[in-house]
């Protein structure tokens, strides 16, 4: 990564792009199955009664829950992005809502799952992991942007490296699930906010409204990472105007107002993607809101949750400094055959990211790394305030609230930190080689290779 720098052709950005991509989609086919598969799956239905029916009456919810009421709890409790996406290519390929796999049985082993044709179609199956590995190599497209535009280039190299070979990013980013969606969504929306903090065009607030509805739309939990950005522009829009430039400009006033259309495009842009809200806008966040809460109530009761504050920050360093990866959640899975054999198979396949992972001494080095690239991060005054405000208060506010909220020892829980601890690590590590080149360079005649 010394050898990046500002005068690197910019070809190589894309050539470097373009390997995380054929690395990401090349190991799709190899990930070991998961229950949630069949379950996405099956909601594709949706976009047949949607876009083959015409029927928008299938999709609106309703108040009773007398109409396909688990089809209705699947259809608020999750996002459409991913959904709607695999039952675009179930039609294509020929599968009607009947013809569809069913709802994953989490309750009965995968024996009884298959029997009752609940395991996913291989051709049907494989088309919608391509599609969510797509999203993923454009989270990692979007990522490198990102962190080119708010740190430097190389670190930008490094993070976006770390980011896609993530073994818990990879594995399920790579399944049809709603991950690929989900961190694109996330990316998108730190990238559009970037972009309106150096940009502050007009079509740079609609732009980052519209990531802001479809972040949302992907998977709900994407509500954190957005209210995170946005505040973080609304800061930065406060710091702004304290600025006599601005001042002078009368740029303030008009930079805050423009704030409102942000928010209704990104609740224009989630409503559109989603149907089901439309004959109950005002009352569903509040539904949704209380289910989602059952939901995590429901998995901790089957599966056991967290008993203390200990053992919430054990599960944190666990999944986000440690990086231990994690195929599946239900302890029984570890019993079946076939996913054992697809496991050994994916990672014997040069495939499954780096696994180095795992153990208490590499979640140290992971750690004192992030430690010493935060504090470097909020001191170096090479990356403009605006930049740190945004890296530092989206890192922070994130880091926070998954530790005191989520309530489960489950890896995807922690999936949306990797971003944020790819930056960090990266960051220290083009801090500290760069250090050492420079007193290399200083003993060698002097010449300083860095820009």
């Amino acid at each position: 990564m010394m050898l990046i720098s500002n005068r690197t052709p910019r070809w190589a950005d894309a050539l470097w792009l373009a390997l995380l991509a054929v690395y990401i989609i090349a190991g799709t086919a190899l990930a070991p199955f998961h229950g949630d598969e069949s379950t996405l799956l099956y909601m594709g239905r949706d976009y047949h009664y949607l876009f083959v029916d015409g029927d928008l009456s299938k999709v609106l919810y309703d108040d009773t829950w007398t109409r396909r009421p688990d089809e209705q709890r699947l259809r608020l409790e999750n996002g459409t992005i991913s959904k709607t996406i695999y039952g675009w290519l179930a039609w294509h390929q020929g599968y009607g809502p009947d013809d569809l796999n069913g709802e994953w049985h989490w309750g009965r082993d995968y024996e009884f799952n298959r029997r009752t044709n609940r395991v996913p179609d291989a051709q049907l199956l494989n088309a919608a992991r391509m599609a969510s590995a797509i999203q993923l190599a454009l989270a990692a497209a979007a990522f490198f942007q990102f962190v080119q535009l708010t740190v430097n280039r190389p670190t930008a190299y490094l993070a976006s490296a770390l980011f896609a070979l993530h073994p818990n990013v990879l594995i399920n980013g790579r399944r049809a699930m709603m991950e690929g969606s989900h961190l694109l969504g996330l990316t998108l929306v730190l990238l559009a906010g970037a972009w309106l903090l150096r940009e502050r065009k007009w079509w740079a607030y609609l732009l980052f409204g519209a990531c802001l509805g479809f972040a949302l739309a992907a998977k709900h939990p994407n509500a954190l990472i957005a209210a995170l950005a946005f505040s973080a522009v609304a800061l930065a829009t406060w710091r702004e105007q304290t600025a006599s430039e601005t001042r002078k400009l009368g740029g303030g006033w008009k930079r805050w107002i423009l704030l409102l259309p942000t928010l209704l495009t990104a609740a224009a842009v989630f409503l559109l993607l989603n149907p089901a809200w439309w004959s109950a806008p005002l009352d569903l966040p509040f539904i949704i809101a209380e289910r989602r809460a059952e939901l995590l109530r429901a998995q901790v009761d089957w599966i056991g949750g967290y008993e203390s504050f200990a053992e919430r920050i054990q599960g944190f360093f666990q999944y986000v400094f440690a990086a231990e990866h994690q195929y599946f959640e239900v302890a029984h899975w570890a019993e079946y055959h076939v996913i054992s054999d697809q496991i050994a198979s994916y990672e014997s396949s040069g495939l499954a990211g780096l696994l180095v992972g795992g153990t208490g001494l590499f979640g140290m080095m992971c750690l004192a790394l992030a430690m010493f690239g935060a504090v470097n991060l909020a001191r170096d005054s090479a990356i403009e305030a605006k930049n740190r405000l945004l890296l530092l208060v989206w890192m922070i506010g994130l880091a926070l609230v998954t530790l005191l909220l989520t309530p489960l020892s489950w890896a995807r829980y922690y999936l949306p930190l990797a971003p944020a601890l790819a930056i960090l690590l990266s960051y220290a590590l083009i801090v500290m080689a760069s250090a050492f080149w420079k007193r290399y360079s200083r003993r060698a005649n002097g010449i300083d290779i860095l820009d």
